[in-house]
Protein backbone atom coordinates (compact mmCIF):
# COMPACT_ATOMS: atom_id res chain seq x y z
CA UNK A 1 0.00 0.00 0.00
CA UNK A 2 3.00 2.54 0.91
CA UNK A 3 3.75 1.99 -3.18
CA UNK A 4 0.67 2.72 -4.11
CA UNK A 5 0.32 5.94 -1.84
CA UNK A 6 4.35 6.92 -3.19
CA UNK A 7 3.08 6.17 -6.53
CA UNK A 8 0.62 9.19 -6.73
CA UNK A 9 1.69 11.87 -4.14
CA UNK A 10 3.92 13.08 -7.03
CA UNK A 11 0.41 13.73 -8.91
CA UNK A 12 -0.98 15.38 -5.99
CA UNK A 13 2.07 17.57 -5.37
CA UNK A 14 1.92 18.00 -9.08
CA UNK A 15 -1.04 19.94 -9.18
CA UNK A 16 -0.85 21.63 -5.62
CA UNK A 17 -1.63 24.54 -7.79
CA UNK A 18 -5.07 24.27 -7.24
CA UNK A 19 -4.23 25.92 -3.95
CA UNK A 20 -2.51 29.12 -5.39
CA UNK A 21 -4.41 29.15 -8.91
CA UNK A 22 -6.85 32.14 -8.94
CA UNK A 23 -9.49 32.56 -12.25
CA UNK A 24 -8.35 31.43 -15.68
CA UNK A 25 -9.24 33.16 -18.67
CA UNK A 26 -8.56 32.54 -22.40
CA UNK A 27 -6.41 34.30 -25.35
CA UNK A 28 -3.92 33.68 -28.14
CA UNK A 29 -0.25 32.84 -28.86
CA UNK A 30 0.59 34.42 -32.30
CA UNK A 31 -2.62 32.57 -33.93
CA UNK A 32 -1.77 29.38 -32.08
CA UNK A 33 -4.29 28.66 -28.70
CA UNK A 34 -2.48 30.09 -25.62
CA UNK A 35 -3.26 31.71 -22.22
CA UNK A 36 -3.91 35.37 -21.59
CA UNK A 37 -4.27 36.86 -18.37
CA UNK A 38 -7.30 39.80 -18.39
CA UNK A 39 -6.02 42.55 -20.80
CA UNK A 40 -2.58 41.09 -20.81
CA UNK A 41 -0.14 38.39 -21.93
CA UNK A 42 3.04 37.13 -21.05
CA UNK A 43 5.35 36.81 -24.06
CA UNK A 44 8.55 35.61 -22.82
CA UNK A 45 10.53 35.63 -19.83
CA UNK A 46 14.25 36.02 -19.46
CA UNK A 47 15.86 34.67 -15.96
CA UNK A 48 19.06 34.85 -14.83
CA UNK A 49 19.50 32.48 -11.77
CA UNK A 50 22.49 32.93 -9.26
CA UNK A 51 22.60 30.76 -6.16
CA UNK A 52 25.24 31.02 -3.05
CA UNK A 53 25.26 27.72 -2.03
CA UNK A 54 27.62 28.82 0.96
CA UNK A 55 25.24 31.03 2.17
CA UNK A 56 21.78 29.83 1.55
CA UNK A 57 20.65 32.86 -0.91
CA UNK A 58 19.17 32.76 -4.46
CA UNK A 59 19.78 35.87 -6.51
CA UNK A 60 17.24 36.41 -9.60
CA UNK A 61 17.42 38.87 -12.29
CA UNK A 62 13.67 38.96 -14.16
CA UNK A 63 12.74 40.21 -17.61
CA UNK A 64 9.16 40.20 -18.53
CA UNK A 65 7.67 40.85 -22.16
CA UNK A 66 4.04 41.60 -21.47
CA UNK A 67 1.46 42.26 -24.52
CA UNK A 68 -0.30 44.87 -23.40
CA UNK A 69 -3.47 45.88 -25.49
CA UNK A 70 -5.85 46.45 -22.58
CA UNK A 71 -3.25 49.36 -21.55
CA UNK A 72 -3.05 47.76 -17.94
CA UNK A 73 -1.32 50.03 -15.59
CA UNK A 74 -0.98 46.67 -12.98
CA UNK A 75 -0.14 43.10 -13.78
CA UNK A 76 -0.14 40.52 -10.99
CA UNK A 77 2.12 37.63 -10.18
CA UNK A 78 2.57 34.86 -7.72
CA UNK A 79 5.54 34.44 -5.52
CA UNK A 80 6.96 32.45 -2.63
CA UNK A 81 7.14 34.47 0.56
CA UNK A 82 10.82 33.47 1.02
CA UNK A 83 11.00 35.97 -2.00
CA UNK A 84 11.78 39.59 -1.71
CA UNK A 85 11.76 42.28 -5.08
CA UNK A 86 14.68 44.16 -4.30
CA UNK A 87 13.97 45.74 -7.29
CA UNK A 88 11.10 46.79 -10.30
CA UNK A 89 11.23 48.84 -13.32
CA UNK A 90 9.46 49.50 -16.76
CA UNK A 91 12.34 50.35 -18.94
CA UNK A 92 13.75 53.66 -17.78
CA UNK A 93 10.90 54.27 -15.34
CA UNK A 94 10.81 52.24 -11.17
CA UNK A 95 7.45 50.57 -10.80
CA UNK A 96 5.68 49.91 -7.63
CA UNK A 97 5.74 46.31 -6.13
CA UNK A 98 2.76 45.73 -3.48
CA UNK A 99 2.74 42.26 -2.18
CA UNK A 100 1.37 39.93 0.33
CA UNK A 101 2.67 36.17 1.45
CA UNK A 102 1.75 34.88 -1.67
CA UNK A 103 1.44 37.60 -4.62
CA UNK A 104 2.91 40.78 -5.96
CA UNK A 105 1.04 43.80 -8.02
CA UNK A 106 3.86 45.67 -10.36
CA UNK A 107 2.17 49.01 -10.84
CA UNK A 108 3.60 50.91 -13.77
CA UNK A 109 3.71 54.54 -14.05
CA UNK A 110 3.15 54.61 -18.17
CA UNK A 111 1.82 51.82 -20.05
CA UNK A 112 1.52 50.94 -23.40
CA UNK A 113 0.97 48.21 -25.96
CA UNK A 114 4.14 46.65 -25.31
CA UNK A 115 5.64 46.24 -21.36
CA UNK A 116 9.10 45.11 -20.03
CA UNK A 117 9.45 44.84 -16.41
CA UNK A 118 12.90 44.33 -14.80
CA UNK A 119 12.84 42.99 -11.83
CA UNK A 120 15.80 42.00 -9.20
CA UNK A 121 14.70 39.24 -6.16
CA UNK A 122 16.68 37.97 -3.53
CA UNK A 123 15.36 34.87 -1.49
CA UNK A 124 16.75 32.86 1.78
CA UNK A 125 14.84 29.50 0.23
CA UNK A 126 14.97 27.25 3.00
CA UNK A 127 12.63 24.20 2.49
CA UNK A 128 10.86 23.22 -0.72
CA UNK A 129 6.91 23.85 0.40
CA UNK A 130 6.00 20.95 -1.71
CA UNK A 131 8.75 18.32 -1.00
CA UNK A 132 10.38 17.38 1.93
CA UNK A 133 13.89 18.38 1.05
CA UNK A 134 16.24 21.76 0.94
CA UNK A 135 15.74 23.85 -1.82
CA UNK A 136 19.83 24.12 -1.57
CA UNK A 137 22.48 21.92 -0.36
CA UNK A 138 25.90 21.38 -1.00
CA UNK A 139 25.41 19.06 -4.20
CA UNK A 140 21.91 20.48 -5.56
CA UNK A 141 19.28 22.87 -6.56
CA UNK A 142 15.62 22.55 -6.17
CA UNK A 143 13.78 25.04 -7.68
CA UNK A 144 10.06 23.74 -8.13
CA UNK A 145 7.39 25.46 -10.03
CA UNK A 146 4.77 25.19 -7.47
CA UNK A 147 7.27 26.76 -4.83
CA UNK A 148 6.44 30.32 -6.66
CA UNK A 149 10.30 30.78 -6.95
CA UNK A 150 9.90 33.35 -9.45
CA UNK A 151 7.06 35.74 -10.59
CA UNK A 152 5.16 33.67 -12.27
CA UNK A 153 1.47 33.54 -13.72
CA UNK A 154 0.07 30.15 -14.17
CA UNK A 155 -2.52 30.78 -16.21
CA UNK A 156 -0.20 32.13 -18.89
CA UNK A 157 1.96 30.01 -21.27
CA UNK A 158 5.30 31.85 -22.46
CA UNK A 159 8.48 30.90 -24.02
CA UNK A 160 11.41 31.14 -21.73
CA UNK A 161 15.31 31.99 -21.85
CA UNK A 162 17.04 30.47 -18.82
CA UNK A 163 20.54 30.94 -17.22
CA UNK A 164 21.78 29.69 -14.46
CA UNK A 165 25.15 30.06 -12.81
CA UNK A 166 26.61 26.88 -10.96
CA UNK A 167 30.24 25.88 -9.39
CA UNK A 168 32.38 23.46 -11.53
CA UNK A 169 31.04 19.90 -12.37
CA UNK A 170 26.97 21.31 -11.38
CA UNK A 171 24.67 19.85 -14.21
CA UNK A 172 21.35 21.47 -14.67
CA UNK A 173 17.96 21.37 -16.33
CA UNK A 174 15.70 23.84 -17.24
CA UNK A 175 12.66 23.92 -19.49
CA UNK A 176 14.06 24.03 -22.88
CA UNK A 177 17.15 22.87 -24.68
CA UNK A 178 20.61 23.78 -23.44
CA UNK A 179 22.05 25.97 -26.31
CA UNK A 180 25.26 27.40 -24.15
CA UNK A 181 27.83 25.83 -21.58
CA UNK A 182 30.03 28.93 -20.65
CA UNK A 183 32.70 28.71 -18.35
CA UNK A 184 33.70 31.10 -15.76
CA UNK A 185 36.07 31.89 -13.35
CA UNK A 186 34.77 30.07 -10.29
CA UNK A 187 32.11 27.69 -12.10
CA UNK A 188 29.62 27.38 -15.20
CA UNK A 189 26.95 29.51 -16.62
CA UNK A 190 24.45 27.00 -18.73
CA UNK A 191 21.96 28.76 -20.51
CA UNK A 192 18.15 27.24 -21.62
CA UNK A 193 15.94 28.05 -23.90
CA UNK A 194 12.50 27.01 -25.42
CA UNK A 195 11.06 27.35 -29.24
CA UNK A 196 7.56 27.18 -28.18
CA UNK A 197 5.51 28.89 -25.21
CA UNK A 198 5.28 26.89 -21.70
CA UNK A 199 3.96 27.00 -18.37
CA UNK A 200 5.08 26.51 -14.83
CA UNK A 201 9.27 26.41 -15.12
CA UNK A 202 11.27 24.80 -12.70
CA UNK A 203 14.92 24.24 -12.12
CA UNK A 204 17.14 21.56 -10.70
CA UNK A 205 20.86 21.30 -10.77
CA UNK A 206 22.96 18.55 -9.39
CA UNK A 207 26.47 18.08 -8.87
CA UNK A 208 26.81 14.05 -9.13
CA UNK A 209 24.66 13.78 -12.17
CA UNK A 210 25.41 11.37 -15.19
CA UNK A 211 24.76 13.36 -18.36
CA UNK A 212 23.41 11.03 -21.32
CA UNK A 213 21.81 12.83 -24.55
CA UNK A 214 20.67 10.93 -27.51
CA UNK A 215 17.75 11.34 -30.29
CA UNK A 216 16.05 8.04 -30.60
CA UNK A 217 12.81 7.83 -32.92
CA UNK A 218 12.67 10.83 -33.81
CA UNK A 219 13.10 12.32 -30.17
CA UNK A 220 16.12 14.30 -28.57
CA UNK A 221 16.37 12.18 -25.23
CA UNK A 222 18.24 13.27 -22.06
CA UNK A 223 19.06 11.42 -18.86
CA UNK A 224 20.42 12.81 -15.72
CA UNK A 225 21.10 10.20 -13.40
CA UNK A 226 22.67 9.30 -10.27
CA UNK A 227 25.54 7.21 -10.48
CA UNK A 228 23.31 4.29 -8.52
CA UNK A 229 20.65 5.03 -11.25
CA UNK A 230 22.61 5.21 -14.62
CA UNK A 231 22.40 1.28 -14.82
CA UNK A 232 19.13 2.04 -16.16
CA UNK A 233 19.38 4.49 -18.58
CA UNK A 234 19.14 1.90 -21.71
CA UNK A 235 16.22 0.62 -20.88
CA UNK A 236 14.84 4.38 -20.26
CA UNK A 237 16.30 5.52 -23.85
CA UNK A 238 14.63 1.75 -25.15
CA UNK A 239 10.75 2.81 -23.45
CA UNK A 240 10.57 6.15 -23.63
CA UNK A 241 10.50 7.11 -27.12
CA UNK A 242 7.93 3.98 -27.59
CA UNK A 243 5.59 5.85 -24.85
CA UNK A 244 6.22 9.42 -26.37
CA UNK A 245 5.91 8.07 -29.81
CA UNK A 246 2.29 6.49 -28.84
CA UNK A 247 0.99 9.52 -26.70
CA UNK A 248 1.87 12.19 -30.06
CA UNK A 249 -0.27 10.10 -32.11
CA UNK A 250 -3.06 9.60 -29.78
CA UNK A 251 -3.02 13.58 -28.43
CA UNK A 252 -1.19 15.34 -31.42
CA UNK A 253 2.65 16.05 -31.57
CA UNK A 254 5.51 16.40 -28.39
CA UNK A 255 5.03 19.94 -28.10
CA UNK A 256 8.64 20.35 -26.12
CA UNK A 257 11.78 20.83 -27.18
CA UNK A 258 13.50 17.70 -25.96
CA UNK A 259 11.87 14.85 -23.40
CA UNK A 260 14.27 14.21 -20.28
CA UNK A 261 14.12 11.64 -17.35
CA UNK A 262 15.80 12.80 -14.07
CA UNK A 263 16.75 11.62 -10.58
CA UNK A 264 16.00 13.77 -7.70
CA UNK A 265 16.64 12.94 -4.25
CA UNK A 266 15.24 13.82 -1.36
CA UNK A 267 11.78 14.20 -3.71
CA UNK A 268 8.56 12.10 -3.08
CA UNK A 269 8.31 9.15 -5.52
CA UNK A 270 7.86 10.95 -9.28
CA UNK A 271 6.27 14.20 -11.13
CA UNK A 272 6.19 15.79 -14.30
CA UNK A 273 7.43 18.84 -15.34
CA UNK A 274 7.85 21.09 -18.54
CA UNK A 275 9.43 18.44 -21.00
CA UNK A 276 10.99 16.21 -18.40
CA UNK A 277 9.85 13.63 -15.68
CA UNK A 278 11.85 13.41 -12.48
CA UNK A 279 12.17 10.57 -9.94
CA UNK A 280 13.55 9.74 -6.84
CA UNK A 281 16.47 6.94 -7.15
CA UNK A 282 14.71 5.00 -5.01
CA UNK A 283 11.22 5.19 -6.83
CA UNK A 284 12.99 4.95 -9.97
CA UNK A 285 14.38 1.62 -9.02
CA UNK A 286 11.11 -0.08 -7.80
CA UNK A 287 9.39 1.33 -11.42
CA UNK A 288 12.42 -0.19 -13.29
CA UNK A 289 11.79 -3.70 -11.38
CA UNK A 290 7.99 -3.68 -11.39
CA UNK A 291 7.48 -2.18 -15.01
CA UNK A 292 10.36 -1.14 -16.47
CA UNK A 293 9.20 2.12 -18.56
CA UNK A 294 7.37 5.60 -17.53
CA UNK A 295 3.89 6.11 -18.90
CA UNK A 296 1.70 7.89 -16.46
CA UNK A 297 4.35 11.15 -15.77
CA UNK A 298 4.64 11.01 -19.53
CA UNK A 299 1.16 11.27 -20.24
CA UNK A 300 1.00 14.60 -17.70
CA UNK A 301 3.73 16.12 -20.36
CA UNK A 302 0.00 16.23 -22.53
CA UNK A 303 -2.76 16.13 -19.86
CA UNK A 304 -0.68 18.28 -17.02
CA UNK A 305 1.47 20.77 -19.03
CA UNK A 306 0.36 21.68 -22.34
CA UNK A 307 -3.80 21.43 -21.63
CA UNK A 308 -5.13 21.82 -18.20
CA UNK A 309 -8.69 22.12 -16.66
CA UNK A 310 -10.35 25.16 -15.85
CA UNK A 311 -12.99 25.49 -13.16
CA UNK A 312 -13.94 24.33 -9.61
CA UNK A 313 -11.74 21.18 -9.37
CA UNK A 314 -9.97 21.81 -12.94
CA UNK A 315 -6.74 20.34 -12.07
CA UNK A 316 -7.85 17.00 -10.27
CA UNK A 317 -10.79 15.83 -12.61
CA UNK A 318 -8.25 16.75 -15.59
CA UNK A 319 -5.35 14.45 -14.15
CA UNK A 320 -7.65 12.25 -13.43
CA UNK A 321 -9.12 11.71 -16.83
CA UNK A 322 -5.82 11.60 -17.96
CA UNK A 323 -5.21 8.97 -15.79
CA UNK A 324 -6.27 6.97 -18.87
CA UNK A 325 -4.07 7.83 -21.38
CA UNK A 326 -1.66 5.41 -19.51
CA UNK A 327 -4.31 2.91 -19.64
CA UNK A 328 -4.46 3.43 -23.25
CA UNK A 329 -0.85 2.47 -23.63
CA UNK A 330 -0.28 -0.08 -21.80
CA UNK A 331 -3.21 -1.84 -23.66
CA UNK A 332 -1.79 -1.21 -26.83
CA UNK A 333 1.27 -2.90 -25.73
CA UNK A 334 0.51 -5.73 -24.33
CA UNK A 335 1.39 -4.90 -20.79
CA UNK A 336 0.12 -4.89 -17.32
CA UNK A 337 -1.24 -2.12 -16.14
CA UNK A 338 -0.31 -0.27 -13.11
CA UNK A 339 -1.26 -2.60 -9.90
CA UNK A 340 -2.34 1.14 -8.85
CA UNK A 341 -4.89 1.28 -11.17
CA UNK A 342 -6.78 -1.66 -9.48
CA UNK A 343 -5.91 -0.51 -5.85
CA UNK A 344 -7.27 2.63 -6.48
CA UNK A 345 -10.54 1.10 -8.44
CA UNK A 346 -11.45 -1.30 -5.28
CA UNK A 347 -10.63 1.42 -2.57
CA UNK A 348 -13.22 3.35 -4.83
CA UNK A 349 -16.06 0.74 -5.34
CA UNK A 350 -15.52 0.27 -1.34
CA UNK A 351 -16.30 3.75 -0.57
CA UNK A 352 -19.92 4.81 0.77
CA UNK A 353 -21.57 6.60 -1.51
CA UNK A 354 -21.89 9.72 0.43
CA UNK A 355 -18.60 10.28 0.64
CA UNK A 356 -18.13 10.45 -2.88
CA UNK A 357 -17.50 14.02 -4.17
CA UNK A 358 -18.84 15.27 -7.76
CA UNK A 359 -16.26 17.14 -10.40
CA UNK A 360 -16.57 20.32 -9.30
CA UNK A 361 -15.66 20.14 -5.38
CA UNK A 362 -11.82 18.04 -6.25
CA UNK A 363 -9.27 19.59 -4.75
CA UNK A 364 -5.87 18.99 -3.41
CA UNK A 365 -7.04 16.93 -0.30
CA UNK A 366 -9.07 14.78 -2.18
CA UNK A 367 -8.51 10.95 -1.44
CA UNK A 368 -6.28 9.24 -4.33
CA UNK A 369 -8.67 6.59 -4.50
CA UNK A 370 -11.75 9.23 -5.96
CA UNK A 371 -9.20 10.87 -8.16
CA UNK A 372 -7.66 7.76 -9.80
CA UNK A 373 -10.09 5.24 -8.49
CA UNK A 374 -12.73 6.61 -10.11
CA UNK A 375 -12.17 9.32 -13.11
CA UNK A 376 -9.71 7.32 -15.42
CA UNK A 377 -12.75 4.59 -16.00
CA UNK A 378 -15.11 7.30 -16.86
CA UNK A 379 -13.09 8.19 -19.75
CA UNK A 380 -13.52 4.19 -20.28
CA UNK A 381 -17.62 4.92 -20.27
CA UNK A 382 -17.04 7.27 -22.67
CA UNK A 383 -14.76 5.74 -25.03
CA UNK A 384 -17.21 2.27 -24.93
CA UNK A 385 -20.37 4.67 -26.22
CA UNK A 386 -18.55 7.00 -28.74
CA UNK A 387 -16.37 3.92 -29.88
CA UNK A 388 -12.58 3.60 -30.00
CA UNK A 389 -12.55 5.56 -33.48
CA UNK A 390 -14.54 8.78 -32.24
CA UNK A 391 -13.04 8.51 -28.59
CA UNK A 392 -10.11 9.09 -30.33
CA UNK A 393 -10.88 11.81 -32.58
CA UNK A 394 -12.23 13.38 -29.48
CA UNK A 395 -8.89 13.08 -28.17
CA UNK A 396 -7.23 14.82 -30.97
CA UNK A 397 -9.83 17.42 -31.13
CA UNK A 398 -9.27 18.47 -27.89
CA UNK A 399 -5.56 18.95 -28.16
CA UNK A 400 -5.67 20.77 -31.53
CA UNK A 401 -8.26 23.05 -29.65
CA UNK A 402 -7.08 23.85 -26.18
CA UNK A 403 -2.95 23.69 -26.97
CA UNK A 404 -1.53 26.18 -24.70
CA UNK A 405 -4.63 26.67 -23.24
CA UNK A 406 -6.80 25.67 -20.67
CA UNK A 407 -10.41 24.16 -21.10
CA UNK A 408 -13.75 24.09 -18.87
CA UNK A 409 -15.55 20.67 -18.79
CA UNK A 410 -18.22 21.99 -21.21
CA UNK A 411 -15.42 22.40 -23.64
CA UNK A 412 -14.29 18.74 -22.97
CA UNK A 413 -17.09 17.26 -23.35
CA UNK A 414 -17.88 19.68 -26.53
CA UNK A 415 -14.72 18.28 -28.06
CA UNK A 416 -15.97 14.91 -27.72
CA UNK A 417 -19.55 15.69 -28.81
CA UNK A 418 -18.08 17.27 -31.92
CA UNK A 419 -15.45 14.37 -33.31
CA UNK A 420 -18.44 11.53 -32.89
CA UNK A 421 -21.45 13.71 -33.23
CA UNK A 422 -23.46 13.01 -30.35
CA UNK A 423 -24.56 13.90 -27.00
CA UNK A 424 -23.02 13.17 -23.69
CA UNK A 425 -24.96 15.06 -21.88
CA UNK A 426 -25.92 11.67 -20.05
CA UNK A 427 -22.20 11.26 -19.51
CA UNK A 428 -21.90 14.07 -17.63
CA UNK A 429 -24.94 13.87 -15.85
CA UNK A 430 -24.65 10.28 -14.54
CA UNK A 431 -21.06 10.09 -14.23
CA UNK A 432 -19.69 13.29 -13.10
CA UNK A 433 -22.31 15.74 -11.40
CA UNK A 434 -24.01 12.36 -9.39
CA UNK A 435 -22.39 10.65 -6.21
CA UNK A 436 -21.78 6.29 -6.14
CA UNK A 437 -21.80 4.12 -9.79
CA UNK A 438 -24.40 1.77 -10.62
CA UNK A 439 -25.63 -1.49 -9.14
CA UNK A 440 -26.07 -4.00 -11.34
CA UNK A 441 -28.10 -7.61 -11.14
CA UNK A 442 -27.13 -9.96 -13.79
CA UNK A 443 -28.75 -13.52 -14.62
CA UNK A 444 -27.86 -15.78 -16.83
CA UNK A 445 -29.25 -19.24 -18.20
CA UNK A 446 -29.14 -21.41 -21.08
CA UNK A 447 -31.11 -24.59 -22.83
CA UNK A 448 -30.94 -26.22 -25.79
CA UNK A 449 -31.71 -25.15 -29.32
CA UNK A 450 -31.76 -25.46 -33.04
CA UNK A 451 -28.17 -25.64 -34.19
CA UNK A 452 -26.73 -25.36 -30.48
CA UNK A 453 -28.18 -23.15 -27.24
CA UNK A 454 -30.33 -20.12 -26.51
CA UNK A 455 -28.58 -17.98 -23.88
CA UNK A 456 -30.92 -16.01 -21.87
CA UNK A 457 -29.39 -12.84 -19.79
CA UNK A 458 -31.02 -10.33 -17.32
CA UNK A 459 -29.67 -7.09 -16.35
CA UNK A 460 -31.24 -5.17 -13.70
CA UNK A 461 -30.00 -1.60 -12.32
CA UNK A 462 -30.50 -1.68 -8.44
CA UNK A 463 -30.13 1.90 -7.90
CA UNK A 464 -29.85 4.92 -9.37
CA UNK A 465 -29.97 4.84 -13.46
CA UNK A 466 -27.12 4.78 -15.71
CA UNK A 467 -26.66 4.61 -19.25
CA UNK A 468 -24.50 1.75 -19.89
CA UNK A 469 -22.01 0.51 -22.61
CA UNK A 470 -21.38 -3.04 -21.44
CA UNK A 471 -19.67 -6.49 -22.45
CA UNK A 472 -21.20 -9.87 -21.90
CA UNK A 473 -18.42 -12.37 -22.25
CA UNK A 474 -19.40 -16.39 -23.19
CA UNK A 475 -16.99 -18.94 -22.32
CA UNK A 476 -17.25 -22.68 -24.10
CA UNK A 477 -15.00 -25.20 -24.94
CA UNK A 478 -14.38 -23.21 -28.25
CA UNK A 479 -13.04 -20.19 -26.51
CA UNK A 480 -14.36 -17.32 -25.18
CA UNK A 481 -16.71 -14.84 -27.39
CA UNK A 482 -17.79 -11.23 -26.56
CA UNK A 483 -21.25 -9.80 -26.57
CA UNK A 484 -21.49 -5.64 -26.68
CA UNK A 485 -24.83 -4.60 -25.20
CA UNK A 486 -26.47 -0.98 -24.47
CA UNK A 487 -28.28 -1.13 -20.90
CA UNK A 488 -30.15 2.27 -21.39
CA UNK A 489 -32.98 1.24 -19.34
CA UNK A 490 -33.76 0.08 -15.40
CA UNK A 491 -34.16 -3.64 -16.38
CA UNK A 492 -33.93 -5.42 -20.27
CA UNK A 493 -33.54 -8.71 -21.46
CA UNK A 494 -31.01 -9.89 -23.68
CA UNK A 495 -30.72 -13.22 -25.93
CA UNK A 496 -27.84 -14.60 -28.26
CA UNK A 497 -27.39 -18.02 -29.91
CA UNK A 498 -24.01 -20.72 -29.50
CA UNK A 499 -23.26 -23.48 -31.69
CA UNK A 500 -21.09 -24.48 -28.30
CA UNK A 501 -22.56 -25.47 -24.61
CA UNK A 502 -21.79 -22.18 -22.78
CA UNK A 503 -19.11 -23.19 -19.46
CA UNK A 504 -19.74 -19.79 -17.94
CA UNK A 505 -21.12 -16.43 -19.14
CA UNK A 506 -19.86 -13.10 -17.14
CA UNK A 507 -20.91 -9.52 -16.95
CA UNK A 508 -18.23 -6.91 -17.96
CA UNK A 509 -15.47 -9.84 -17.94
CA UNK A 510 -13.09 -7.02 -18.23
CA UNK A 511 -14.36 -4.72 -15.54
CA UNK A 512 -14.28 -1.60 -17.96
CA UNK A 513 -17.26 -0.17 -16.36
CA UNK A 514 -17.13 1.32 -12.72
CA UNK A 515 -20.17 -0.32 -11.27
CA UNK A 516 -21.18 -2.80 -8.38
CA UNK A 517 -22.45 -6.34 -9.98
CA UNK A 518 -24.18 -8.73 -7.96
CA UNK A 519 -24.26 -11.80 -9.67
CA UNK A 520 -28.07 -13.66 -9.33
CA UNK A 521 -28.51 -17.62 -9.10
CA UNK A 522 -30.27 -19.28 -12.01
Amino acid sequence: MKAAQNNTRCRTANYLATAILLCITLGGWSGESAQQAPGYDIRHYDLRVEPDFAAGILHLSVTIEISNPGLAHEFSFELGDRYQVASARDGNSEAKVQRDPRRIVVSVPRTGKKVLLNLDLNGKPGQSDDEERPVMDNHSLFLLWSDRWYPADFNDWATVKTTVVLPPNFQAIAPGKLVAANKRENGLEYVFETSRPTVSFSLFADSRWVRTEREVGGFDVVTLLHPESQKHAEQIFATSPDVLKFFSELHGGYLFDQFAFITIPGMYARRAFPGWVGYSPEYLETEMARTGYDAHETSLLWWGLTSQGRGPGSWQWTEGLGDYAEVMYAEARHKLLAANFGIFRQQYLDTPVDQDVPYTRLRASTPQKIVHGKYPWLMQVMRERCGDHGFRRGIRLLFERYRYRTFTMDEFIAAFEQADAQSLGWWREQWLERKGIPVVAFQASWEPAAGGYRITCLLEQRAEFYVLPLEIAIRSAAGVRTERVFLNQVKAEYAFNSPEQPLQITLDPNERILMKKIQLKN
